[in-house]
């Protein structure tokens, strides 16, 4: 039971601050999941919350991915008619 709220805890509580790399709690859950015995790992809520958080994580670190390439973008834009309106000059 103390392994089950103690994963409810990571992903009520943990994957909702916006400073927690996401990919750190990914990690984190990975290395606790490798620890545990394989009759705790078989247990059927335990197993569900740890895919869970495991999809959470992935889908959040996608979407991080996405975000950072749309701001290299935007600055590469930026850069790009900045150097414009200097030629111009």
């Amino acid at each position: 039971m103390k392994i089950e709220k103690f994963l409810k805890w990571i992903q009520d509580k943990l994957l909702n601050y916006p400073d927690i790399n996401i990919s750190t709690v990914k990690m984190f859950v990975d290395k606790f999941y490798s620890c545990l015995s394989e009759k705790e790992r078989e247990r059927k809520p335990i197993k569900l919350i740890i895919q869970i958080i495991t999809e959470l994580t992935l889908k959040q670190i996608t979407i991080d991915s996405f975000v950072k390439e749309i701001v290299i973008e935007n600055l590469t834009e930026q850069l790009n008619n900045i150097k414009d309106d200097n030629n111009e000059v």
